[in-house]
């Protein structure tokens, strides 16, 4: 289930979109794992390893961002997760071919969100978002044990 465009803006009239981390986050953690319609101990997708990954290097750049000067120094480098991204998915698409939609799906995701960061307050919104799409992302994950 590959989704054309998953977030076109964090915003809405000024405020953060209340719907981004409920509805837009589920919706998104689906195109990243689905159980399978014909045998529900079998779930394919992204392995939770690999998303953890990624997720994990959003993530470090919370404890280096404190103030404005940090930011800016770091925001180059926030910028280049998304080579990062795109090294990491063609790596596993090589190695899982079965599973590369979803991958392509992660890619997406992470890169529209990473071209939407422009202020510490859009990168602050990504990460959360990413958190709360990681969460939904649990309930289908391909490496559950049953």
């Amino acid at each position: 289930m590959a989704v054309e465009k998953m977030i076109n803006s964090f915003y809405k009239n000024g405020e953060i979109r209340p719907e981004l981390f409920d509805t837009v986050a589920e919706r998104i953690a689906r195109t990243f794992a689905k159980v399978d319609e014909n045998d529900p101990k079998k779930r394919n997708g992204v392995t939770s390893t690999q998303i953890r990954r990624l997720f994990d290097e959003v993530k470090r750049y919370d404890r280096l961002i404190t103030d404005e000067k940090s930011w800016i120094e770091q925001k180059p480098y926030i910028k280049m997760i998304k080579a990062k991204v795109h090294y990491t998915v063609a790596r596993c698409k090589k190695n899982d071919k079965y599973n590369a939609l979803y991958y392509d799906n992660l890619s997406t995701f992470l890169t529209e969100g990473i071209d939407l960061i422009n202020t510490v307050k859009d990168y602050h919104v990504f990460v959360s978002l990413f958190e709360a799409v990681y969460g939904f992302y649990y309930e289908n994950r391909p490496d559950m044990k049953n």
